[in-house]
């Protein structure tokens, strides 16, 4: 439940119409955009009447306190506006609709009056000499609402306005803050009624349902969205919106259809495979067709924000087992089936990195921007990162030209890789097909690594250094039991992940089987090692990921050596990576459904359990693994998919 407080402004009691203020129009449009808890802090003598909650508040340092304890017993969003805002419904509800765990600020540049900020990739990163200014609406996330309890302000706090007290709060906590920003819709905080009509007249100006799919269509996607889709989906958009559909629909039939493509790579080599090849590119289209309704409609929620991520992850896994399945029909099982399950493990640990290296650059420029950086870049390889960056950031400005659309190329977007495997399956079969993208997945994740590395001795910061970092971890209670060993954990996850390799390697040439499960079970412990370590290193945020590649690494290397089944120990590796996708989607969406986090055991268990099972089949029967496996597999998925028909039912309700 999200909560709604406005603060004392002269300008909020200027009157529009004769019958309502400025006040009165944004109290209104707080609730059209979904937050019916609105409390408005007046001033002493204020007697005009307000259709919200009251609190009188005196002065600037008496607002700050009385936010404080409006926040105290939020679990939600708690959005803190000024009342002499006059801004469109959308601009409004581009706030308000954020269902993620983000906190922000609205920007724009109309307002002259209002105070500079310097905005970095996207983040507000304090007063600055503009362009970007204020906006007065501020949303808090609940999850940053927590981190700020302990240390709200009481008394004087060094600021004559409240709102920027709020926003100063977030700075010191090192809270990243997102620019809100609706470019063409004017928002100014008024001082008088002249200055009120003519921002109304600026954006009342404008065609709203034009402006609203010019900004669901994203301007910075991929060059097979943006030509092969998005050209022509804001058509579907229109349609899905006039008949009344929502976002999360349109996810459940794209995934229908991807169901569909994997069934028909399945059966072996036809030309069916012409159509398999349609039902995946209409798969895509109705993925990038969901989230331009969600932004068109501003009909957000943080469950559809959360399957839609999934969504893209089950849909690939399942294409790469359909023509795993498919390859194994005419061919050799254990190839095929292997080529997908490195296409798997890569593209997981490419995705977990991903997650955690844009936490890093977010937490470095919070910390520049607060000057906490443990000291300036040094050396040869840090100045090049720097170098590197800002080339970077320059090739991504040259917006669509060619060096553009090779960087964005490289590293393998999700449309091109759907793209690749569909030509490469009709024309070459599937085996070439999950081949080709394997190798792509490795040159991307070389590519990516390799930059990566030199651009984090230049931000010289730590990602990991967070109250949160568990949260996102999976440790399971085996893995929170354990405390420091004193082993340093860039260095332990490094080991443990070349045990893993190793065990994975042995297993695959036929060795004696004690050696492979020896092999993988020290690297669990490096692995808890790793886990249990402060991560306070410029490099650990590389840690998830090599504690995703560990688990798989052990669990592949558990399964070849007791002859799991193919099917199943693709299944069980399946599973285990989705489950962690939805920690890693826990970073930036709202909430998961997934509730009791500790019933998906943990990566240590997990992992020991399939050792388990390889040393029981090896004592015992072969089959035991197998069924062993296949039932880890199952009780995962059936916490996965319970949660996940909960919260359908939960969000279907809201």
């Amino acid at each position: 439940m999200s909560r709604a407080v406005i603060l004392p402004a002269p300008g909020g009691a200027i009157e529009l119409d004769g019958e309502r203020t400025v006040l009165d129009r944004l109290i209104a449009q707080i609730r059209e955009a979904g937050c019916e808890d609105v409390t408005v802090l007046t001033r002493p003598g204020a007697d005009r009447p307000i259709k919200a909650a009251q609190l009188e508040s005196a002065d600037a340092a008496t607002d700050l306190e009385h936010v404080g304890e409006l926040a105290a017993g939020e679990t939600g969003a708690l959005f803190v506006a000024c009342a002499d805002l006059v801004a469109s419904q959308t601009t409004i509800a581009a706030v308000l609709s954020d269902s993620s765990r983000r906190s922000g600020v609205l920007v724009g540049t109309d307002d002259a009056t209002a105070a500079p900020v310097t905005v970095e990739r996207g983040l507000v990163t304090g007063p600055g000499p503009g362009p970007g200014r204020l906006g007065g609406l501020a949303k808090i996330s609940g999850a940053h609402l927590k981190r700020l309890r302990r240390h709200w302000p009481h008394g004087t706090t060094g600021h004559d306005d409240a709102f920027e007290a709020v926003l100063a709060l977030l700075g010191a906590r090192a809270v990243p803050v997102s620019a809100y920003k609706s470019a063409g819709l004017a928002h100014r905080q008024v001082a008088t009624a002249d200055q009120a009509t003519e921002t109304i007249a600026e954006f009342e100006a404008i065609d709203l349902d034009q402006w609203r799919m010019s900004n669901a269509v994203k301007h910075d996607d991929d060059l097979f969205a943006t030509y092969c889709v998005s050209s022509w989906s804001p058509r579907l958009v229109r349609l899905s919106a006039r008949l009344g559909w929502t976002p999360t629909p349109i996810t459940w039939v794209s995934i229908a259809l991807a169901i569909g493509a994997a069934g028909i790579f399945a059966a072996g080599w036809s030309w069916w495979y012409l159509a398999a090849a349609g039902l995946m590119y209409f798969s895509f289209v109705f993925d990038c067709v969901d989230g331009q309704l969600a932004r068109y409609t501003q009909n957000f929620s943080s469950f559809g924000g959360w399957l839609d991520m999934m969504a893209d992850r089950s849909k690939e896994f399942l294409i790469y087992a359909g023509l795993a399945a498919g390859a194994a029909v005419d061919g050799n099982p254990a190839t095929a089936w292997g080529l997908a399950i490195a296409a798997l493990l890569t593209q997981t640990v490419r995705h977990t990195a991903d997650t955690w290296y844009a936490v890093l650059l977010d937490t470095a420029v919070v910390n520049q921007a607060r000057k906490r950086e443990s000291a300036p870049p040094i050396g040869r390889a840090a100045h090049l990162g720097q170098r590197l960056g800002s080339a970077s950031e320059q090739v991504m400005g040259a917006h669509r030209s060619p060096l553009y659309w090779a960087k964005r190329t490289i590293v393998a977007p999700v449309g091109e890789r759907w793209l690749l495997l569909a030509a490469c399956a009709v024309a070459f079969g599937p085996q070439i097909a999950i081949a080709a993208l394997l190798a792509w997945q490795l040159l991307a994740l070389g590519y990516t690594g390799a930059g990566r590395t030199l651009r984090t001795l230049a931000a010289r910061t730590a990602a990991l250094r967070r109250p949160d970092r568990a949260a996102h971890r999976d440790d399971g209670y085996l893995g929170r039991g354990i405390r420091g060993l004193g082993l340093n954990p860039t260095i332990s996850t490094a080991a443990a992940i070349a045990l893993a390799a190793a065990a994975v390697w042995a297993s695959a040439a036929g060795t004696a089987p004690a050696w492979p499960l020896l092999s993988a079970f020290a690297a669990v412990c490096f692995g808890l090692a790793a886990a249990s370590a402060e991560h306070d290193g410029m490099f650990d945020w590389l840690i998830p990921a090599g504690l995703r590649a560990v688990e798989l690494g052990v669990v592949l290397a558990a399964g070849l050596v007791a002859g799991v089944s193919w099917p199943v120990l693709y299944a069980t590796l399946a599973v285990i990576a989705l489950y962690f996708y939805d920690l890693a989607a826990g970073l930036d969406k709202a909430a998961s459904p997934v509730a009791r986090r500790d019933l998906g055991l943990g990566w240590p268990a997990r992992s020991l359990i399939a050792l388990a099972a390889a040393g029981v089949s090896l004592a015992t029967a072969p089959g035991v693994a197998t069924v062993t496996f296949a039932v880890l597999a199952v009780y995962v998925a059936s916490v996965f998919i319970g949660s996940v028909v909960t919260g359908t039912v939960r969000a279907a309700r809201a």
